[in-house]
């Protein structure tokens, strides 16, 4: 590997900055913004066969989610480049540099479901928050990730240096790319259209941790909406999303056969934990 220059401090993004020499395209991924279903269609745009991806050994505990292993993903990451490749990349008139962004409220939520209350395996685990919210032997939804928001908030400094939690514009250095395309997840049908032009054949995305279906404006009441308005404020300010208010939330509670398919979802999530901490042993 070539040690990049001085003047690129693209360092720290060295795992998550995907080049797809074919298509002249450099992705930037940005955790629980469609960055599984870009993950794939990078395989997609490069030429690559799906079927021919390797099994992943890490927690990754459902098939679509081995995409997000480096270690096996066949294409590579900006680290990985000469510094020919690599500066043309970064630099080229003609290649497209592309970051997925996601609405900083539903990407909060959709976080907190899959991370928290899903106990999907990661760090995040160890971080400090609160207990779920229970409610007549049901978990309250709303109320337990209206805690999670208080608590974030008084511990920003661990929470926030998280990819998943972290503000989008530092996870995508958005000073240090001169990007050409940062599209919100709602424009991802042009963005595919897009795509389909630049490598002359339709590229057609596929829907990846849709999560549990809850509407997360449902589950939004003024305090947590004002918390999340200060948590993410660089990325309302800076990507151009709008300042949220939220309607009076509603009552959301898993009990009865919800409540035991997800103690289900959690305890493979577990399992998955598990298996990883013993292969790194």
């Amino acid at each position: 590997m070539v040690p990049p220059q001085a003047s690129d401090r693209l360092v720290s993004l060295e795992a998550t900055v995907y080049v797809v020499e074919a298509a002249k395209l450099l992705y930037v991924q940005v955790p629980k913004a469609a960055c599984t279903t870009m993950l794939w269609t990078l395989l997609d745009l490069a030429g690559l066969d799906r079927s021919s991806l390797p099994t992943s050994r890490g927690a990754f505990p459902t098939p679509s989610s081995v995409i997000h292993d480096g270690g096996i993903h066949p294409v590579p990451t900006i680290g990985k480049l000469g510094r020919e490749l690599r500066e043309e990349a970064l630099t080229a008139p003609e290649w497209m540099r592309l970051a997925v962004v996601r609405d900083p409220y539903a990407r909060l939520y959709s976080a907190w479901e899959s991370k928290i209350l899903m106990r999907g395996p990661g760090p995040w685990l160890h971080y400090p928050q609160p207990d779920l919210v229970e409610k007549a032997d049901a978990i309250d939804v709303g109320a337990s990730f209206r805690a999670f928001v208080r608590a974030m908030q008084h511990d920003r400094g661990t929470w926030q240096a998280d990819p998943h939690f972290a503000q989008q514009v530092y996870v995508m250095a958005l000073d240090e790319i001169d990007y050409t395309d940062v599209v919100p997840t709602a424009a991802l049908g042009r963005l595919f259209s897009q795509l389909s032009d630049r490598v002359g054949r339709p590229i057609q995305p596929d829907r990846y941790n849709e999560g549990l279906g809850i509407n997360y404006a449902e589950i939004y009441d003024d305090e947590s909406a004002e918390a999340a308005s200060d948590l993410f404020a660089a990325d309302l300010d800076r990507l151009d999303f709008e300042r949220r208010s939220f309607a009076e939330p509603a009552e959301i509670l898993l009990g009865g056969a919800a409540r035991r398919l997800l103690d289900h979802v959690v305890a493979r999530n577990e399992r998955a934990a598990q298996i990883a901490q013993a292969i790194k042993a």
